[in-house]
């Protein structure tokens, strides 16, 4: 496995480290990074990180294409590498995929997990016409010399497919999903006391454009209208946020309804999960039908807990549906969000809160059966 070595430590086994500028400039710069900080806590909005966003195309990565390049052809001049698998996002990844290709023609396998130009992560994309028409020319040029490509939901395959037709036969699903050794099945909390409302991971950290803001809105109204919420509702939230949004919720923190627990280790989140009687999923809305799914969700449903799932319309509406996963509430709708906290609340007194997805529904996202799908993949490329 080749990486930066902008995060992680020369102590993780099996991993190389290809020099990136970014790395450099943390470890000056950056007061957290120096000292071993999670990489939430690294990552500062400033002057730099915003020119370097807009200016380096397709991605602040590309500063450490040259060296990851020549680590890579390092490697495998030795002969033991059988195939070229690069994963996105960072879209320089797949740039360095292209070059491998020309320099060594192994089968490449270019694992596109989300969208790169139809459902864009990258914000500059959607500002940036000129930019978002140079970056589908990369795109294409990698989709056309792949020898696969792996995207992560039927939704970006489908586009795919009709965008780059004569690519259609090369174009695989192979979803994000769990690990079920991770979860060990446990019954919901009892109903009484509170509503207890856990969310893991972070919002604007993630995404820029995902906000909790509509979700604290719903809940000042909730208290405005009847103080006793602070009483019905208790919102757990799991993960680092920024400063903007731990500002936006220390009304609720000081009413008791929302409890910042902040970073913690994966095993703390996953025991959070089980202690709560509701999962949070927020996703930012788009002006398109969103095409990606958070991999949230997939830990979700191994917790087996209903999800409150505010996102736009698109893959996260549609497997929450498809699945009877719980409730899908569009993100920016403050008064349907309330609604919906309220029905939450109504089931939870009656005891009617229930999830539950079919075990053989399941298993389609356990880790061994995907890993399974993408080994086929690789062994058939291997094998031609």
């Amino acid at each position: 496995m080749l990486t930066t070595s902008a995060f992680g430590g020369a102590s993780e086994e099996g991993i190389l480290r290809a020099w990136e500028p970014l790395a450099t400039y943390r470890w000056l710069f950056n007061r957290e990074a120096r000292a071993g900080a999670p990489s939430t806590a690294r990552t500062r909005p400033g002057l730099l990180r915003r020119i370097g966003r807009r200016c380096l195309v397709p991605d602040v990565q590309i500063t450490w294409l040259p060296s990851a390049l020549w680590q890579a052809l390092r490697t495998l001049g030795d002969g033991k590498c059988d195939l070229i698998y690069p994963s996105f996002p960072p879209a320089s990844a797949h740039l360095l995929g292209l070059l491998l290709k020309e320099y060594t023609d192994l089968p490449w396998v270019a694992d596109f997990r989300d969208s790169w130009i139809c459902d864009p992560l990258d914000p500059e994309l959607v500002a940036n016409p000129r930019r978002s028409a140079f970056e589908a020319r990369l795109e294409e040029a990698v989709i056309r010399a792949a020898d696969a490509v792996v995207v992560a939901t039927t939704a970006v395959a489908a586009h795919l497919r009709r965008t780059y037709p004569e690519a259609a036969p090369r174009i695989e699903v192979v979803t994000n999903g769990f690990e079920p050794a991770d979860f060990t099945r446990t019954a919901p909390p009892p109903p009484g006391g509170a509503l207890r409302i856990a969310h893991t991971g972070s919002f604007s950290l993630s995404h820029p454009q995902r906000t909790p803001r509509p979700l604290f809105a719903a809940l000042e109204a909730l208290l405005a209208a009847d103080a006793d919420w602070a009483q019905r509702l208790h919102l757990e939230l799991v993960g680092a946020l920024s400063p903007e949004e731990e500002r936006a919720a220390q009304a609720l923190v000081a009413a008791g309804v929302v409890h910042l627990a902040g970073s913690q280790e994966r095993s703390a989140a996953l025991a959070c999960q089980q202690r709560a009687h509701v999962l949070l999923l927020v996703d930012h809305p788009r002006p398109w039908p969103a095409t990606n799914v958070p991999g949230k969700l997939y830990e979700y449903m191994a917790a087996e807990r209903p999800v409150l799932a505010l996102a736009g319309t698109g893959m996260v509406e549609r497997l929450v549906r498809e699945l009877d996963l719980g409730i899908f509430v569009p993100a920016d709708d403050p008064a349907a969000i309330g609604a919906a906290l309220e029905l939450l609340h109504d089931r939870f007194q009656r005891g009617a809160l229930a999830a539950r997805v079919e075990p053989r529904v399941l298993r389609r996202y356990h880790r061994r059966e995907l890993t399974r799908e993408l080994a086929r993949i690789f062994d058939g490329l291997v094998a031609a």
